[in-house]
């Protein structure tokens, strides 16, 4: 005979079950109290979560075939730079890059190198092919959308010889 007192709700134990609907006074009290959490932690762990975001974000970005809006190599480094509070000048001067010009990279004007690609993927733990991929897609698309239907004229057999 089997004792039904001792039956294990696996779907209770790992969360399949279904979901209780929260109140608004439930959810925000879970907020808090993951805010609460977060702010005991010590500012490497703050730090490690903040880049470990870093490297999902920029993964999922490289793999999304196509992305609603371009963002910029440049535009993730320079978010992330912001939150774990390094200046420009520090990580420009860090990697071989002037000051002066940090911004253009920055902005899209000029473009990290494979040098550069090397350097943040040691620094940040993403491969420096994820970091290239994500600015050679951008140029990719950003000339497909300002050249559309320039290139359509081109075709192999405009050069083949006639037989």
């Amino acid at each position: 005979m089997k004792n039904n007192k001792n039956k294990i709700d696996f779907d209770e134990i790992i969360g399949t079950q279904a979901a209780k609907e929260l109140t608004k006074k439930e959810h925000f009290a879970i907020i808090e109290y993951r805010r609460k959490v977060y702010e005991q932690r010590s500012s490497n762990d703050k730090i490690d979560d903040m880049l470990t975001g870093f490297r999902f974000t920029l993964r999922n970005y490289a793999e999304n075939e196509a992305p609603k809006n371009i963002i910029l190599l440049g535009q993730f480094l320079d978010s992330i730079l912001k939150k774990i509070n390094i200046k420009k000048g520090m990580f420009a001067t860090y990697i071989n890059i002037s000051p002066r010009n940090i911004n253009k990279y920055f902005n899209g004007e000029r473009k990290f190198n494979i040098d550069h690609a090397l350097k943040l993927e040691k620094m940040f733990n993403i491969q420096a092919e994820t970091l290239l991929e994500i600015q050679l897609k951008n140029d990719l698309y950003i000339a497909k959308s300002i050249h559309k239907g320039e290139y359509d004229n081109y075709k192999l057999n405009d050069l083949l010889p006639s037989l």
